[in-house]
């Protein structure tokens, strides 16, 4: 566990005596809860808390959970609680993915360029939201970039184009469930606990709630962009199905009066004056070149053969 205190507009390394921010590992929850004589239900609640975005408010504190999230790899998301007292706060965080100093160099990093901060454990999940968002817009551009160029190459027949569209699905769905869970959490912030906040603290929660609000609407177009590229290709498999449809249909009109000649003059019955005649055979090749020439003649007149 990590004590800090807040002085002269930042966090600084404290004792646990002066501390007004503790940072304490999930993994050390129950024995810090133990050392301090935490009821169980402040364990229950900070586990049940990782699992979404969201802020509840109880007796005597109020909790947050947050997601951090990792743009390269997903999967290794950091989830965050905070739990805010009258005069202190503690953040539970997972020790594996990064240390308590690079969280409190982030919110000093966040206080230093909004000035003045009248309550600083109150806004600790602004300045975390707050740094997290700061590439999730060019993250979202390359995204788009990345989509653009599969669009581009549906005319190239890539190899693979549908495990690159659900690939580029699933991320977009992460990222809009995420900014939604966010919107969710800060609007709760603004609308039911206003009287807790200052008005410059009011106003720098609104700002970041607009942020979430636009880039949620760009993760939607992003993803209506998708399906749109999605649709295209399905219709390109559709169209290259039927033009060999189309092919394989002017083949059968064409080569169908050639086997109806072939079943005929297959049938050897007696009397039949073409198998005796001296250029029956000649008169055969004639009539079957003439029916070939002039079925490919007739099907491009009708422009069947484009």
């Amino acid at each position: 566990m990590e004590c800090y205190q807040f002085t002269d507009n930042q966090f600084i390394t404290s004792d646990v005596d002066t501390a007004t921010l503790r940072c304490i590992p999930f993994d050390q929850l129950e024995t810090v809860a133990s050392e301090n004589g935490w009821p169980s239900t402040m364990i229950t609640e900070v586990l049940n808390a990782k699992n979404d975005a969201y802020v509840e408010r109880y007796r005597d504190h109020m909790l947050f959970s947050l997601t951090i999230k990792n743009h390269t790899q997903l999967e290794k998301n950091e989830e965050l609680v905070f739990i805010k007292h009258a005069q202190s706060a503690l953040l539970f965080y997972d020790e594996t993915l990064r240390t308590p100093q690079d969280y409190i160099e982030i919110i000093n990093y966040v206080y230093s360029q909004i000035g003045d901060v009248d309550d600083a454990n109150l806004l600790i999940p602004y300045a975390l939201t707050r740094y997290d968002l700061l590439t999730d817009r060019t993250f979202l551009r390359d995204l788009e970039n990345t989509i653009l160029e599969l669009e581009l190459s549906l005319t190239r027949e890539p190899k693979n184009p549908e495990e690159s569209i659900l690939s580029l699905r699933k991320t977009l769905s992460i990222y809009k469930h995420h900014y939604m869970s966010l919107i969710d959490l800060f609007e709760d912030i603004t609308d039911d606990y206003r009287e807790l906040l200052t008005l410059e603290a009011a106003r720098d929660y609104q700002r970041i709630l607009n942020k979430l609000n636009r880039l949620y609407k760009y993760t939607t177009m992003l993803g209506e962009y998708v399906s749109q590229i999605n649709d295209r290709y399905r219709a390109q498999i559709d169209l290259n199905l039927n033009k060999t449809m189309k092919t394989f249909t002017i083949l059968s009109a064409v080569f169908l009066p050639l086997t109806l000649i072939v079943g005929w003059y297959g049938m050897n019955f007696q009397g039949m004056p073409e198998l005796e005649s001296k250029y029956g055979y000649l008169y055969v090749i004639i009539l079957s070149i003439s029916i070939l020439i002039g079925s490919l003649l007739y099907i491009r007149h009708r422009g069947f053969w484009d």
